[in-house]
C-alpha cells in the first residue's frame, strides 16, 4: 500500500513540515489517476485492490512528486511538463482496467 513514509522517500524529504501539504497532494494524485481509467464513483471499482497494484501506485508517486516539486510559480525548479511516465502507466492501467471491478468475469485476461 502507498503511504505518506513512500512518498516522501521518492522526495527526498526527511522532515514532517509539510506532510500535510504531501497528503493532500497523494490523495489529489490518487483521484486524478483512478478517474482517468475508471469512473471514480462506480461501485464496482475494488478500490483496494487498484491501491496494491504497483503501477498505480508509481503513478501516484509520480505525480504527487510533480505536484509538491512543482507547487509554487516561484522556485529554485524549473517548471516542467507533467511527467510523461504518468501518462505510460495511466495508459497501462487502463489496458488492464477490467482487474480491478469487481465480479468481472474476465479477470485473467
Amino acid at each position: 500500500m502507498l503511504d505518506l513514509d513512500t512518498v516522501k522517500m521518492h522526495l527526498r524529504v526527511n522532515h514532517s513540515l509539510e506532510d500535510e501539504l504531501i497528503e493532500m497532494y497523494l490523495e489529489w494524485a490518487k483521484s486524478i489517476i483512478t478517474n482517468a481509467v475508471f469512473d471514480g464513483y462506480d461501485t464496482s471499482l475494488d478500490k483496494e485492490l487498484l491501491e496494491k497494484d504497483t503501477t498505480f501506485n508509481m503513478a501516484c508517486i509520480m505525480l504527487t512528486t510533480y505536484y509538491y516539486e512543482n507547487r509554487i510559480t516561484v522556485s529554485e525548479v524549473n517548471q516542467h511538463d507533467n511527467p510523461y511516465s504518468v501518462l505510460h502507466a495511466i495508459q497501462a492501467l487502463r489496458g488492464m482496467r477490467h482487474r480491478f471491478i469487481k465480479g468481472d468475469s474476465n479477470e485473467n485476461k
